[in-house]
């Protein structure tokens, strides 16, 4: 165990037991470093820690406090024992995509951050300079891998989170969904069986239904993230071609796998020679010091297929994301990408490229994992306030999504035409099953402008269910 984690376990100590209770400031990193014979830099991180935790919040200029006891319990961890299954039912995502964009309607649903929380001013800076220095190269198509300046800014990037990858290893796609679509058309064929996490991104859903793969649901604990030894088993026991995994922040749940598990995953899949697919949307917006590991760090066999992207950090309109595979499918990869939509958009890849370039994304990250967790920690506290005793709620380690587990048999796909008619959406939890199930959970959005509109929405919502509730 790191000093700092020990650290934050001793204060975590003290503040259960009421030595510093819900409100209370903590002492002063410096405070603290002093008291405890540490160097400060590991006082800011045991501090960030325990924001993780969601132990305590900071304060601009005003230091670290005590959160408040959450009233609500964690969602349930679903059943192990499902068989693998055709997926269907994509359509109803238009609906929800449509709701994003109704200015009458407050969106909850869709996984896009408001724009007031991403660095417009500086992408727009970026892309006024782009124009101007290469506006004969904006005008033609960047063909795959993409433009070189963004492999390689992505790359460096890369490096400082612990992965090995040359610029040619990565192939430029339009947004992450594209990169996994492009990995599993790589590795499955039709009929092959895919494992996936319960709850799980029903944007992969919907890439597993165009390919006539099977998803094989492994149930993923709210506090601890994917179950490994369900997934050993299914290892072992059935044909499963690919596993794809969100290790940081994942969507719906929010959880992020600690580096043991990470580390013991990436060992499983090399034992049984059974490819990872690595979804890392969500990868930079985990607010503890330091960017958590991805698990193509620890590859060493060739075996984790990394897909990223820029539409949930940096800009949602760019649509660009990334995949690194191994080297010898780089071609494949690349014609696989060009046969889908024979290019990126070149301007939106130098835009990025420069963007990153210029070096402030480090700070833009910071600010918006900070904004991103206080967003949940409000989201929580008016779902708390204004939804029936007995609904469990996810406590997201990153990320801005939020899942809740209502009480009884409430039909949230069923709620959802009545929440658009109120003017207030969010994505029904049937979506994110292949097979079924979650029809009594929702995933909202908390990275929404939270002014007196979403507040109200939120208190129609809660009525919605309560109505239905009896």
């Amino acid at each position: 165990m790191h000093l700092y984690e020990t650290l934050a376990d001793d204060l975590s100590w003290l503040i259960c037991a009421g030595v510093y209770p819900p409100g209370a400031r903590l002492p002063s990193v410096r405070h603290i470093s002093r008291q405890r014979g540490v160097s400060v830099s590991t006082s800011v991180r045991a501090y960030h820690e325990l924001e993780r935790r969601g132990v305590i919040e900071a304060a601009p200029r005003s230091g670290y406090f005590v959160v408040g006891p959450r009233r609500s319990a964690l969602p349930s961890v679903p059943e192990h024992g499902a068989s693998p299954v055709p997926v269907a039912g994509a359509h109803r995502i238009l609906q929800l995509l449509a709701a994003a964009d109704d200015p009458r309607t407050v969106s909850f649903g869709a996984a896009t951050p408001h724009p007031d929380y991403m660095p417009s001013a500086a992408m727009a800076a970026a892309s006024r300079t782009v124009w101007r220095r290469a506006r004969r190269r904006c005008m033609n198509q960047a063909f795959p891998p993409g433009a070189v300046e963004l492999r390689t800014e992505l790359a460096r990037r890369l490096a400082m989170a612990g992965c090995r990858l040359d610029p040619d290893d990565l192939l430029i796609t339009n947004g992450c969904q594209e990169a996994m679509a492009i990995a599993l058309k790589m590795l499955c064929r039709p009929g092959d069986v895919v494992a996936v996490e319960a709850p799980t991104y029903y944007g992969l859903l919907e890439v597993l239904e165009q390919q006539q793969l099977r998803a094989l649901p492994i149930p993923s604990d709210p506090s601890q993230g994917l179950a490994l030894d369900p997934l050993e088993q299914a290892f072992r026991t059935r044909e499963v071609r690919a596993c794809v995994v969100t290790p940081v922040a994942s969507n719906p749940l929010g959880v992020t796998l600690s580096d043991e598990r990470k580390q013991a995953l990436v060992a499983l899949a090399e034992r049984h020679a059974v490819p990872i697919v690595e979804d890392d949307t969500y990868g930079e917006l985990v607010e503890t010091g330091r960017r958590p590991t991805p698990l193509k760090a620890w590859d060493r066999a060739g075996r984790v297929y990394y897909c990223g992207s820029a539409t949930k950090t940096i800009c949602a309109g760019l649509r660009i994301g990334w995949l690194a595979m191994p080297g010898r499918y780089r071609q494949q990869a690349a014609m696989a990408q060009y046969l889908r939509t024979i290019s990126v958009n070149t301007p939106a890849q130098l835009t990025l490229a420069h963007y990153l370039a210029t070096g402030h994304i480090d700070r833009h990250m910071r600010a918006a994992a900070r904004a991103y967790r206080q967003c949940v920690a409000r989201l929580i506290a008016e779902l708390e306030q204004h939804f029936p005793a007995g609904t469990k709620i996810s406590a997201p380690q990153g990320g801005f999504l939020v899942w809740a587990e209502l009480p009884g048999t409430v039909d949230t796909g069923a709620l959802l035409a009545e929440s658009l008619r109120c003017g207030v959406s969010f994505a029904p939890g049937a979506l994110f099953a292949p097979n079924g199930g979650f029809e009594n959970c929702m995933r909202l959005n908390a990275a929404v402008a939270w002014d007196q509109a979403a507040q109200s929405a939120l208190q129609n919502l809660g009525g919605l269910v309560r109505d239905r509730l009896g």
